[in-house]
């Protein structure tokens, strides 16, 4: 059992994730990518770069994005972290144009870190409710 001064590795693993959480979306500083995605993961560069280039233009349509975490669990390697982000469709964004509604999404991402770098991840987004949010999609266009 560790000392009571000694975190365990999933007290140590929140802290990463909550610390990554908070520098790419709420500073919005993309650099945090290359840092926690390291030479061992299975993210490679490309994924990265292109992870990292829908962030950018994500944040340059939402540019206030901010998530708050909901909840964090860990359990050996792996962390869940359940998300709320809200912003405002300030420009465009996967071909919709801004619309200045401010838009709120929930998503559950499951991490998985080893020696300190994130070496998996898995998202779940409701991205349906965003495009509603947004006014792109209205209730009725849904199945016809």
């Amino acid at each position: 059992m560790p000392l009571p001064e000694e975190k365990s590795q999933e007290e140590k693993n929140k802290i990463i994730m909550g610390s990554f959480i908070n520098e790419i979306f709420n500073n919005h500083d993309l650099s945090s990518l290359e840092k926690n995605f390291g030479n061992g993961s299975i993210k490679s560069s490309t994924q990265v770069q292109e992870f990292s280039q829908f962030l950018s233009d994500f944040f340059n349509a939402f540019p206030d994005w901010r998530a708050k975490i909901e909840h964090i669990i860990a359990e050996n390697n792996l962390v869940v972290v359940f998300l709320n982000g809200s912003g405002t469709h300030k420009g465009k964004f996967r071909g919709v144009e801004p619309t200045d509604r401010e838009v709120n999404i929930r998503s559950a991402d499951l991490y998985r870190i080893e020696n300190e770098i994130i070496t998996g991840h898995w998202d779940v987004i409701d991205q349906l409710d965003l495009l509603k949010q947004t006014g792109t999609l209205l209730l009725g266009e849904i199945g016809n």
